[in-house]
């Protein structure tokens, strides 16, 4: 049996519910952010499946390095024209052969980063309004050597944690509504942003929300539009949670100069805006700066033994199970510190803050914890398939 070295520990401080002021975020699918963090990882899942397919092994790839640059646009009511193309850059490193096999890196790349903008926006056209080029490299061999054996690839940690607060529930919800089913109803495109704020018992959700301009056809019409758009979101922001909720919608507009929020393509990355890979949501598909988080850009790493997104991916999952299936735990921030080359199913230390639901952590609660934890370290290497499965989304 394998001893792991797991500290279960009593959480400290205010519950994130009972401080007096909370920020959230997230930005949306069509976000340059979220666009660059959405290519990377998809490229990372394509390479993996190549290899599987024709070579029968994963290879070592981290493509975390995907530069958008902004394209520039003349948008108006009505419509408008494309000036210059959204450019995209991927980056990264790679194996470009195996046993005397060429891997087609570039292609695969630049395919790769093409299906998901297909698949994820309505209005961006990878053909007509990007140039997608490919700067990938060879990876170091002492890291390929690691990925062969499984072990960490690098000394970094993973962090999550579980139940997401009021607040946070109330920004991700709303923003997938917004993604996925208010954009059925209302000419809006996928860069949406919901920033949330808390203070006491109040929150304010401040949306930016682009809308089609050759779907609008004058001010008033997108007046009419802007303002129908934030009634559904705040009937649906409502229903999230008990307490009073106040959603605003492009409050950046200046009517009176005719300054508003259109877009030929649903993305501000069409003019103005760049992206870059770890810029935007967490993991756990939040900007949580009232919480414990890491820094790594996990879309794009390779899901093998990168633990700067295997590590940061366990720890959410891990949390989620601890507060799901332990009776008595109230919310939880798990803790993941690797060592490079050592064993992925072993960190150098792994800590969970526990805060119980009443009472303090007893011993009993304190060793249910510590035995989940260390089921899910044994289990550490399915985390690269469900990973590589697309079952869960990164971003």
């Amino acid at each position: 049996m394998t001893e792991r070295n797991i500290l279960v520990t009593e959480a400290i401080g205010q519950y994130i519910e009972d401080i007096p002021v909370e920020i959230v975020e997230r930005k949306g699918i069509g976000h340059p952010d979220s666009l660059c963090d959405g290519m990377a990882e998809r490229i990372s899942v394509e390479y993996c499946r190549w290899c599987q397919e024709n070579l029968g092994t994963l290879l070592h790839h981290n493509f975390d390095k995907v530069q958008l640059v902004a394209g520039e646009v003349d948008v108006g009511y009505g419509g408008g024209q494309l000036i210059q193309p959204i450019r995209v850059q991927i980056a990264g490193r790679g194996t470009p052969a195996f046993k005397d096999r060429k891997v087609p890196l570039d292609a695969i790349a630049i395919d790769a980063a093409r299906q998901h903008i297909r698949e994820s926006m309505r209005y961006l056209d990878p053909d007509r309004h990007m140039v997608i080029d490919s700067f990938a490299g060879r990876g170091a061999e002492e890291l390929a050597y690691v990925v062969d054996h499984v072990t960490a690839n690098d000394t970094s940690f993973g962090v999550s944690h579980w139940p997401r607060s009021g607040l946070e529930n109330a920004v991700y919800e709303t923003a997938r509504y917004i993604n996925y089913e208010l954009i059925d109803q209302f000419p809006v495109g996928e860069d949406i942003k919901v920033m949330g704020a808390r203070q006491g018992q109040e929150m304010v959700l401040t949306v930016a929300l682009p809308f089609i301009a050759q779907k609008i056809g004058d001010q008033a019409e997108y007046l009419e539009a802007r303002a129908a758009a934030q009634d559904a979101i705040q009937t649906y922001a409502q229903s999230l949670d008990g307490r009073r909720v106040r959603v605003m919608v492009n409050t950046a507009d200046d009517v009176e100069a005719d300054a508003v929020y259109l877009t030929l393509t649903g993305t501000s990355a069409e003019m103005g805006d760049d992206g870059s890979v770890g810029r935007g949501n967490r993991v756990n598909g939040l900007i949580t700066p009232f919480r414990a988080a890491s820094l790594e850009a996990a879309c794009g790493k390779n899901p093998i033994s990168h633990v700067g997104k295997v590590y940061n991916v366990l720890s959410l999952l891990a949390a989620r199970d601890i507060v799901e299936n332990i009776p008595g735990v109230k919310d939880v921030t798990v803790y993941l510190l690797s060592q490079i080359g050592a064993p992925l199913d072993q960190p150098l230390i792994t800590t969970a803050y526990v805060r119980p639901a009443s009472g303090s952590l007893t011993s009993s609660l304190q060793a249910d914890v510590q035995a989940l934890l260390d089921t899910h370290l044994a289990q550490v290497h399915t985390v690269r398939e469900r990973i590589i499965g697309r079952e869960f989304n990164l971003f």
